[in-house]
């Protein structure tokens, strides 16, 4: 497919292939209809679930849906309990704009479909999500190759292992586990079964002193997609407790990960996140299922995409001089603060720099190179080695610099011309 303006379609979902033959139309469209086995309309084998379906559903075409696996407390009977849960709670006025990952700016996109399943405290079982999505796409056109799963605690252990159970035959685009517990029941290292996530884009969220769910668990789970070829992003939450939620998570911030999930689609190439600081995305000018977010400073794009980026003249009294980005970053023209930027492969944060006097990078428990970086510049940090009292936990960063895998000893990013300290968070040795 050859690129296309931002004014024509830039997703197109709808095709013959993704269909499913929908059975009758008993959900109600703008509102969350349930399925329980008290009723009969769901088989005892299979997880009730609360459905919410579009106002304005087209039976006509193949829709994204997103499950959200609830935690478990005393575990919940009845689908109206499964209602209570971040993406439930943005559905309720049936406007778009105010849809959790919905963005006016990604051209072709009419809504998805929310899946809220109920169970007792107990794991969630990849066998049986298999028969929910069965029983959904018997009463909802989905498209299989659109599904995406999160959910928190037990259910963020949930997620796992559907994503890791995709060998019963269904597809999963993007799954997002927040402060998942009991991974360890998920086989950790290479194995076939870690492996089966490696065409799933993950982006994992968890509290590093997070008492219930151990972030011990899943470092290594996440390490182990990657290291099978898999995608994914990690946000250390700061707090100290199991309910802990990331700094400054509005409905932008929630938003944001949600649309990079309903960015993906299971078999191409992955949507890779762009952001640009202080600086917009204008246009998109080629590029597949490009899904550009409605603040319009990020995005998510395939690899070979290009976007027209635009800077303001001045900043702080300060003129534009140049763009900047990590290693790779391909702008057509550095020095306009008009210009396009091809995407590579991999998450990727841009600048613009403005004629500044300095800007102080200060790293603590680690060293940086360059040691005294210029705006604009790429710095490398890496953690001091490990002691027989302390042993490095992850990065913690005090400005809006993107670091998507904070686990990591050594990382990189684009100075920008203001001040920035970089921590690196000890842990004590065992």
């Amino acid at each position: 497919m050859k690129g296309y303006p931002l004014t024509l379609p830039l997703v197109i979902f709808t095709c013959t292939s993704c269909l499913f033959s929908a059975g009758a139309a008993d959900f109600t469209p703008g509102v969350q209809h349930n399925y329980t086995h008290e009723s009969g309309d769901v088989p005892g084998d299979t997880y009730q679930y609360s459905v919410w379906v579009p106002k304005d559903y087209d039976a006509k075409r193949a829709y994204p849906v997103v499950f959200y696996l609830h935690g478990g407390g005393r575990g919940r009977t009845h689908p109206d309990q499964g209602k209570r849960n971040m993406v439930s709670a943005r559905l309720v006025d049936n406007q778009r704009w105010t849809d959790a990952g919905y963005s006016g700016n990604a051209h072709g996109q009419f809504g998805y479909i929310h899946v809220a399943p109920v169970k007792p405290v107990a794991r969630w079982n990849a066998r049986q999500f298999k028969r929910l999505l069965d029983h959904v796409t018997g009463k909802v056109n989905v498209d299989k190759d659109r599904v995406y799963v999160t959910g928190f605690s037990m259910g963020g252990q949930g997620t796992w292992h559907v994503g890791c159970g995709s060998s019963l035959g269904y597809r999963i685009a993007a799954m997002m586990p927040l402060g998942a517990w009991g991974c360890n029941e998920v086989k950790r290292g290479a194995t076939p079964e870690t492996c089966m996530t490696r065409k799933t884009p993950v982006w994992v969220l968890h509290c590093p002193l997070d008492n219930i769910s151990k972030i011990s668990e899943q470092i290594p789970l996440f390490q182990n997609h990657l290291d099978c070829g898999g995608y994914g992003r990690f946000t250390m939450i700061p707090g100290k407790g199991h309910i802990s939620r990331p700094r400054g998570d509005d409905n932008a911030a929630f938003s944001m990960r949600m649309a990079w999930m309903l960015s993906q689609t299971y078999g191409t190439p992955f949507n890779y996140l762009l952001q640009v600081n202080d600086a917009v995305i204008m246009e998109v000018l080629s590029g597949e299922r490009a899904f550009l977010g409605d603040t319009a400073h990020y995005g998510f794009f395939e690899p070979g995409s290009v976007v027209r980026l635009t800077a303001p003249e001045t900043s702080n009294g300060k003129p534009f001089v140049k763009w900047a980005g990590a290693p790779g970053a391909s702008f057509a023209d550095a020095k306009s603060r008009r210009t396009t930027y091809t995407t590579g492969t991999g998450d990727a944060q841009l600048t613009p720099v403005y004629a500044t006097d300095s800007a102080k990078l200060t790293v603590i428990h680690g060293t940086a190179q360059p040691a005294n970086p210029k705006p604009g510049d790429v710095v490398t940090v890496t953690a001091l080695a490990d002691t027989d009292r302390a042993r490095f936990f992850y990065w913690e960063i005090n400005k809006a610099i993107d670091i998507a895998h904070p686990h990591k000893r050594s990382v990189s990013f684009c100075m920008p011309s203001n001040d920035v300290t970089i921590t690196g968070q000890l842990h004590p040795a065992k």
